[in-house]
């Protein structure tokens, strides 16, 4: 019998090569599963949101059109209030002295007024940019200052034998309010006197020291205005034992703490100089102190580093360091510290009491009322090499000096001699900013650091709120 036909054997293995094959090819569902999501995100990413509006919106300057500058009440014989203009308009000034309204009339930029009480002094329209007040007199002097929200004072006293007056000056309407933060040297005093004082519109408020914080180590003020506006001044008071006559003087107010700083203004007649350092932060710093003179910034013999403690204030004897052939030419110190410090220097004579401060860097312009007597311009700390342009003009508003131009160099002091009839000053500077000061003497040495001049103000962007 025949054989039955073959039959085809499958092969061993196909049906499972044919499954894999399957399993490895994807299924329409599972690409789709991938690309929708994969779609999506790139429409997504297509789209821009919308920015979210802004709920905040920055300042935006516009001419100054109105300006306020305090003068502080008298000293014995400092009567003399000079107003002056930079730009020498010409006007009525509004007045308020002491709680009594008046008016005085610039006249090419310059007047003048004999006062006791303190004057506040408002300058709107083209009187308000370049606007300079300062009360002198018996060999005081004080630049009127424009109410500020914080200054330091350093260097003052709270002893019988050295004491000082602090006062505020409310020169608006509206109550003010501030709190005083005192420092000695060991730490932050609590004076319960100082804390949350108010000002009544119009009024003023004085502190003697040596009755509410009572100390023989030497104190530092920080004056923080936290409603409505203040000007801050001291009356410093050195009433030494014996036969020695009382010298008092006001305390020029430092703007803010900094790690570098020039205090312009030593002076050649001999003196008993004290230099008063105050470190208000919670770490030590450590000062180094150069003399700054015509020629250069060195570092004097004998003077070690300084050591500053936590918020505490330190004295430094300077009287040996700025006596004899080695200060000759010295027109200040520059303060070069490891955290922001104030500074001060007082000297002090017989018959006269005179303070340096560390002052502000002048940035383009500046400007002062001179007193009377002798005057001589001061200028340090040069951030670059750069040109001074000084002009001034007499009590009749007659051009004093046309125009002086100095070459200041980084490093050095330059000193520029004034008339002793100029009482209205404005100081240029081209490609570089410096810190200025003015030393005048008439029966007496004061010193008046000078401030950018503002010609601008910001105003603030006011709208509707958004529901």
């Amino acid at each position: 019998m025949a054989d039955p036909t073959p039959t085809s054997t499958p092969r061993p293995g196909g049906r499972r090569r044919v499954a894999e094959d399957a399993r490895r090819r994807p299924s329409a569902l599972s690409l789709l599963a991938v690309a929708i999501p994969l779609l999506t995100v790139a429409a997504l990413a297509l789209v821009r949101p919308a920015e979210p509006a802004a709920t905040t919106h920055p300042p935006t300057a516009a001419p100054l059109d109105r300006t306020t500058a305090v003068c502080p009440a008298r000293l014995p014989g400092a009567d003399d209030i000079r107003l002056g203009n930079t730009a020498l308009a010409s006007g009525e000034l509004a007045l308020r002295v002491g709680r009594e309204d008046a008016t005085v009339a610039l006249e090419s930029g310059v007047a003048a007024r004999t006062e006791r009480a303190p004057v506040v002094v408002h300058g709107t329209g083209d009187l308000a940019p370049g606007l300079v007040v300062t009360r002198a007199g018996a060999g005081s002097a004080v630049r009127c200052d424009q109410p500020a929200p914080e200054r330091w004072f350093t260097g003052v006293g709270a002893s019988a034998e050295h004491t000082s007056t602090l006062t505020l000056v409310n020169p608006d309407k509206g109550p003010a309010v501030a709190d005083v933060t005192v420092w000695d040297g060991s730490g932050v005093v609590d004076v319960p006197a100082l804390r949350g004082v108010r000002v009544p519109g119009g009024g003023s408020a004085s502190f003697d020291l040596s009755e509410v914080t009572p100390s023989r180590d030497a104190l530092a003020l920080r004056v923080a205005v936290s409603r409505g506006r203040l000007a801050a001044s001291v009356v410093d008071l050195v009433d030494p034992l014996g036969r020695a006559k009382p010298v008092r003087e006001w305390l020029p107010a430092q703007a803010a703490p900094a790690a570098t700083s020039y205090v312009v203004g030593v002076g050649a007649a001999p003196a008993d100089r004290t230099l008063t350092l105050a470190n208000p932060g919670d770490s030590e710093v450590r000062v180094a102190l150069e003399l700054v003179s015509g020629d250069s910034e060195f570092a004097p013999s004998g003077v070690e580093e300084i050591t500053l403690t936590p918020a505490s204030v330190s004295e430094v004897d300077l009287s040996g360091v700025l006596r004899g052939k080695r200060a000759a030419g010295v027109q200040g110190l520059r303060l070069e510290a490891t955290g922001p410090v104030t500074a001060s220097l007082r000297s002090r004579t017989s018959n006269d009491l005179a303070f340096a401060v560390a002052g502000a860097t002048v940035d383009s312009e500046t400007g002062v009322a001179l007193p009377a007597g002798a005057k001589r311009l001061l200028l340090a700390g040069a951030t670059a090499p750069g040109v001074v342009t000084v002009q001034a003009w007499d009590e009749d508003g007659e051009v004093a000096v046309r125009e002086r131009r100095v070459e200041v160099d980084p490093a050095t002091a330059a000193r520029v001699n004034l008339p002793d009839d100029a009482v209205l000053a404005l100081v240029r500077l081209d490609r570089t900013g410096a810190v200025v000061s003015v030393e005048a003497s008439d029966d007496g040495l004061s010193y008046l650091p000078l401030e950018q001049l503002q010609t601008t103000s910001q105003v603030a962007d006011v709208r509707p709120a958004q529901r």
